[in-house]
């Protein structure tokens, strides 16, 4: 059922008449204590002093924890800062050790590959792996490079060997037994480029 407009005016009267009582009946339990205005006062004073000082505190500790916290963070600031430039300064120390290390293994790499004894065989390794071939292919290429003359020469005795091999092995067996020069006759055929030559 909707409400009157007389019983909505009549509930706001009530209300303020217990509001009213509620304060009349402080005022008369202050009497009865033997409060008088003057004592009200004092006491409504005195609360608020101790309200200030506890505001006070509370301001005075949020201050102290703000500028401790203030503390932290420089620190934190400072310390990101260090550590940045700590790692900055161990990049350039780690660049300048590889650079280093390159240039005294360029300078150096010949005298202790020589130094190392000859049957690890480090000079020819490290030739062979300038190359990116096998030490025989390589020692081949070098040859050739070194003097073409020289390295043709040695292939055609080598052909020269193969082609001969049974009659150089009786001759070495025959010079083993008598312990003297002995006389050899060898076939030799036309060399690949007088071949080549005689083709055209």
């Amino acid at each position: 059922m909707p409400r009157s407009p007389y019983s909505e005016t009549l509930a706001g009267m009530v209300q303020k008449i217990d509001a009213t009582l509620q304060r009349a009946d402080a005022l008369v339990t202050a009497a009865r204590d033997g409060a008088t205005p003057r004592h009200v006062v004092d006491r409504i004073v005195a609360a608020g002093g101790d309200a200030r000082a506890e505001d006070r505190r509370t301001i005075a500790t949020a201050a102290a924890e703000l500028k401790d916290a203030t503390r932290a963070l420089q620190g934190v600031t400072a310390s990101a800062r260090r550590g940045y430039e700590q790692n900055r300064w161990l990049m350039w120390t780690a660049i300048g050790g590889v650079v280093l290390g390159m240039v005294l293994w360029a300078a150096f790499a010949g005298v202790v590959a020589r130094a190392v004894p000859a049957s690890w065989q480090w000079p020819e390794k490290m030739a062979a792996r300038a190359l990116d071939l096998s030490m025989w292919e390589g020692g081949q290429r070098m040859m050739q490079a070194a003097s073409p003359t020289a390295f043709r020469a040695i292939i055609a005795a080598d052909r020269m060997v193969l082609a001969n091999r049974e009659t150089i092995e009786g001759c070495s067996k025959a010079a083993a037994r008598t312990r003297e020069t002995v006389r050899c006759t060898i076939k030799v055929g036309a060399s690949l480029e007088e071949q080549q030559d005689s083709d055209r």
